[in-house]
């Protein structure tokens, strides 16, 4: 077995010494084209960026609720398709001079294009971001990464920057709308509640107790007006009864019973003068029993003409009782009167508080109906209104916060960079490339030739030719050498 093998090795470098000038040819051509694809080929550098992006949470744990998150991970994907649009890399093209307005439509493709497939952005662990440029100029290289870079954290900040702006707009306007109408809220129900100031449901029972109270007074007051009614009734039957008449009568039996006295203390019964005085005594009884027994009610005009008589009788002399026994019974009748119209009108005022009391307690309910819809409307703009202030607060607060963390949320490790050597292999990597192309080339061909080539150099293409036995085996033999 270690023969056979030995053997064919033996045989393959006797091939390959025989065929050595395809393997050099091979070998001298690979060199030779891998030198001229060293100088042909264009030079390419690389440059690259790193940019930490940390999130809220892990700066300030207890500002999480107050920040925006990034979501770095998820967006990825989103930001990578981002920086390589059409339009961002219009932005590149056009901050670093490589097209301008004069530029034609193919002009700006292939730099697009060409930009597009340069730059690299590659997330490193979950908060690094590594932005890579391969270019054929060095000098453009910086900064193109400048503007890609500042370009991609724009971007990357550009959604939290424009919520939270736009959140405060939205909010300032919605606050404005809804202080409109808080403040139509506030001025329906002041109106309502002066229009309706007795009937509120709050002096409901207020109303209740004071109606009460108005009922229990005039029921007090009516009773008290009929007895003022009984009094001012037996004052005028006392006045109609108190007749000038009377009064004379009365007088004339005092005077006669004064005399009657003298004579009986003179004479005795059967005197004349005394039966004459019984008898004039008893006619004026009779005739004051009579006057006594009239009921007459006295009218105003009547009472007018008695005031004057009381009046003309106070005035003079005053020779008897009578006259001033009238004046005050005129007196009393007065205050009598005065005191029954004063109860008649505390009665009409206090029917006129409990009518408009009544009717304010009987529109209570729908007061109370229309007023708890306007309270309630008047709430729930209230508490739309607080809590539209609250959040705009909130994101004025988270706006600050985000321009006061953004140097710190967002760090630029490695800046970019010109580089100072190219990416292209060395010339040394071209020649073993080559030289190992070559000899692989040249391999082949001594093998292609070999196969190809029908002269007999070896016993078993001799055996092809059928069941010969071979004898000998002559080497090589140089004839011009030896002769």
């Amino acid at each position: 077995m270690g023969t056979i093998i030995w053997g064919n090795i033996y045989r393959f470098i006797e091939i390959i010494w025989r065929r050595r000038y395809y393997l050099g040819i091979s070998v001298l051509l690979g060199i030779s084209i891998a030198l001229i694809v060293s100088i042909v080929t264009p030079k390419r550098y690389a440059s690259h960026t790193s940019i930490l992006v940390q999130e809220s949470s892990l700066l300030n744990p207890f500002l999480e609720d107050l920040s925006v998150s990034f979501n770095l991970e998820d967006r990825m994907v989103a930001l990578r398709v981002l920086v390589h649009s059409r339009h961002i890399l219009f932005t590149v093209a056009e901050q670093n001079a490589l097209i301008d307005k004069n530029s034609d439509y193919r002009a700006r493709d292939l730099i697009v294009e060409k930009l597009s497939a340069a730059i690299t952005l590659t997330l490193s662990g979950t908060d690094l971001v590594i932005i890579t440029l391969n270019w054929d100029d060095p000098s453009q290289m910086k900064s193109v990464l400048n503007s890609v870079s500042q370009l991609f954290i724009d971007s990357l900040m550009a959604p939290s920057r424009a919520s939270i702006i736009s959140s405060e707009q939205f909010l300032l306007a919605q606050l404005a709308l809804r202080r409109d109408k808080l403040v139509l809220s506030e001025e329906k129900m002041a109106a309502f509640r002066r229009q309706h100031i007795g009937v509120l449901p709050e002096l409901f029972i207020q109303n209740n107790q004071t109606l009460f109270s108005i009922y229990s007074d005039i029921r007090n007051k009516d009773i008290e007006l009929s007895g003022a009614y009984g009094q001012l009734n037996s004052l005028k039957k006392k006045l109609a009864q108190t007749n000038p008449v009377i009064g004379i009568v009365e007088e004339q039996i005092v005077s006669i019973e004064a005399k009657l006295s003298l004579l009986k203390a003179s004479y005795t019964r059967s005197h004349s003068k005394v039966q004459s005085a019984e008898l004039q005594l008893n006619n004026l009884k009779n005739e004051q029993s009579r006057l006594l027994s009239k009921n007459v009610e006295l009218t105003e005009a009547q009472l007018n003409q008695l005031w004057n008589l009381a009046s003309v009788a106070d005035n003079g002399d005053g020779e008897g009782k009578t006259p001033s026994l009238l004046l005050s019974q005129l007196e009393n009748l007065q205050a009598a009167q005065s005191h029954v119209i004063q109860l008649e009108n505390e009665i009409a005022m206090l029917q006129q508080q409990s009518k408009r009391l009544t009717s304010n307690v009987a529109m209570e309910a729908d007061v109370a109906k229309e007023l708890s819809a306007l309270e309630r409307d008047l709430s729930v703009n209230t508490k739309l209104y607080h809590d539209l202030l609250n959040r705009h607060e909130m994101a004025k607060v988270t706006g600050e916060l985000g321009r006061h963390e953004e140097p710190e949320k967002i760090k630029v490790i490695d800046r970019p960079f010109t580089p100072g050597y190219p990416t292209n292999p060395s010339l040394l990597v071209y020649i073993l490339v080559g030289l190992f192309a070559g000899i692989g080339c040249g391999i082949g061909l001594t093998v292609a030739a070999e196969l190809l080539d029908d002269t007999l150099w070896h016993i078993s293409k001799v055996s092809v030719f059928g069941d010969m036995n071979i004898l000998a085996r002559l080497p090589s033999i140089d004839y011009e050498k030896d002769s």
